[in-house]
């Protein structure tokens, strides 16, 4: 079931959920790959201020409500093999790159990182 753009299932494990995110943000930054090539195309000013403004939103929506699910590492790869792909893009190199090496070379926070810093954040703002 979908509900405010989160797909919850019977057991609450969000499989789904992340998995569509990841599709959604492999979509997006296929469609920014045409225009960021290796030698030409978009700077990595205008990389990394699409990635901060979109797909960083877009793979952390509601992120309290799921953060559990990600510590799955299968649910954490899927992640983080669609944050590698544009982290390519933002550095400019070729796709031999591990993931660890790309979050570097592009100057962004690895995904894991993000979701648990979205997830602390609300439970700072909302605790009582």
């Amino acid at each position: 079931m979908k509900y405010l753009g989160i797909y919850f299932d019977n057991r609450l494990n969000f499989h789904k959920h992340i998995e569509q995110t990841a599709e959604k943000s492999r979509k997006l930054i296929y469609m920014l790959g045409k225009t960021a090539k290796l030698n030409w195309g978009l700077a990595h000013k205008s990389l990394k201020t699409i990635y901060e403004g979109a797909l960083v939103p877009l793979m952390t929506y509601e992120a309290p409500v799921w953060e559990e699910a990600i510590n799955k590492q299968r649910l954490l790869r899927n992640m983080q093999s669609s944050q590698r792909l544009i982290n390519i893009k933002i550095a400019k190199v070729y796709r031999t790159l591990s993931y660890e090496a790309s979050c570097l070379l592009a100057g962004v926070q690895p995904i894991g990182i993000e979701i648990e810093g979205k997830t602390c954040l609300y439970k700072r703002k909302h605790s009582t």
